[in-house]
């Protein structure tokens, strides 16, 4: 979340190569936790997202054009919705997610997360599309607003959208503030025991 505003400030100096070197330190800082903490099935998966920053930090240094390291935000975001999408081909990602709460998701829930997985994928290209444009064609401030807060908002507000949505739907309540007052609101179906 903090590298957009570190370009914004890298680049509005003019610098390119600061900008790109400052990404580069960012990434690698950033992924050798990650990579200490990855089982060894993990480690490709946990290298792709660094790799995409250091393909554009790289890109950017050598044609000495900042809208390459404008564009990763992007790329990152359009890598997650392409895995939301590939996903569809075995177990949905938003099951895998749902499962860790509830193992043993019914045959609606399952349908919800595959519905879900859909849109999380096809939400994250139309973010990731709306930066590159900004990339290439808006100031950098107004890119920098949208790469780090609008864009964090929208997927917030689809988030909170999804969450709700399900709630009301399963009326499957948890003991969270809002899970008490959806529930309130929703009430759970009464099962009659006679």
């Amino acid at each position: 979340m903090a590298s957009p505003w570190v370009l914004y400030w890298t680049l509005s100096q003019q610098d390119v190569t600061i900008a790109a070197l400052t990404l580069v330190g960012w990434v690698i800082v950033r992924t050798i936790p990650i990579l200490l903490s990855a089982k060894r099935e993990q480690r490709r998966a946990a290298l792709q997202l660094p790799a995409i920053a250091l393909v554009f930090a790289g890109l950017g240094w050598i044609s000495n054009n900042g809208t390459w390291l404008l564009i990763l935000p992007s790329a990152t975001q359009a890598a997650f919705g392409l895995a939301f999408l590939r996903s569809l081909s075995s177990t949905p990602l938003v099951e895998q997610f749902a499962r860790m709460i509830d193992p043993d998701l019914s045959v609606p829930k399952q349908a919800h997360c595959r519905s879900w997985t859909k849109i999380w994928g096809g939400y994250l290209f139309v973010l990731a599309a709306i930066g590159l444009v900004l990339a290439g064609a808006a100031s950098l401030k107004l890119w920098t607003i949208y790469v780090g807060i609008l864009s964090y908002v929208l997927i917030g507000l689809l988030f909170a959208v999804e969450y709700i949505t399900r709630k009301i739907r399963f009326r499957d309540y948890g003991r969270n503030p809002l899970d008490w007052v959806l529930a309130r609101v929703f009430p759970p179906a009464r099962s009659d025991v006679s």
